[in-house]
């Protein structure tokens, strides 16, 4: 394959990410912000702050707000045919929570924001560790571990992010190329979008679980 093979066929595929967005808030909405995969469980990821529909890259609607999917501005893009472009999410998992700006063409994230703080305050302003006395160098040595305890556990939390995010992945690809997409997704999607609609979401959950029990490993 060529590299503008390669360039073509990603580009004609850009689509999924707008389409995946629209599945995480379809069911973080009906789910009352509570998500769950197989290996992570249950957590919390809702859309907050933001959230940017396109018809084309010169129609698009960006909203702000403490909860802004739940507007009707919103909804009523999806029914003039925009899709989301980002959004920014709150996820919860465990102890942890963390937000960030979702991108959906690139399927990238940016501005996470985890609670573990990196390094110390007074980091920059500290002197050499030969010019400080003994027990201000034991100091700055464990300020120095702390530091590097931060560092990791910002990395470890960032992956564990990447992980939720990934097995949610997984899991909507799963029923978008299954039958499951055209029996179940897209009337409930349908339905959502629909000012008069309605979603079962018990039937939905009950369809959408068997459709994911069946995947092969």
């Amino acid at each position: 394959m060529s590299a503008m093979q390669l360039v073509d066929r990603i580009e004609k595929r850009r689509f999924v990410g707008r389409e995946f967005l629209l599945w995480l808030w379809f069911e973080s909405e009906i789910f009352e912000g509570t998500l769950s995969t197989k290996s992570h469980g249950e957590f919390a990821l809702w859309v907050e702050r933001q959230i940017a529909l396109s018809l084309g890259k010169e129609e698009v609607t960006r909203i702000k707000g403490a909860y802004p999917a739940g507007t009707r501005e919103a909804k009523e893009a999806l029914l003039r045919g925009k899709m989301p472009d980002t959004a920014g999410l709150h996820l919860s998992w465990h102890d942890h929570q963390a937000g960030f700006i979702f991108k959906a063409e690139p399927m990238a994230i940016s501005g996470l924001t985890l609670p573990t703080v990196l390094g110390g305050e007074d980091e920059e302003e500290a002197p050499p560790p030969e010019a400080r006395p003994k027990g201000r160098r034991r100091k700055a040595e464990a300020e120095g571990d702390e530091g590097h305890e931060a560092f990791y556990e910002r990395m470890r939390l960032t992956r564990e992010v990447e992980e939720i995010l990934e097995a949610l992945y997984r899991d909507f690809l799963t029923l978008r190329l299954g039958a499951a997409w055209t029996d179940t997704v897209a009337p409930a999607l349908s339905a959502w979008t629909d000012p008069e609609g309605e979603v079962d979401v018990d039937a939905y959950r009950a369809a959408r679980d068997r459709a994911l029990s069946t995947r092969k490993r």
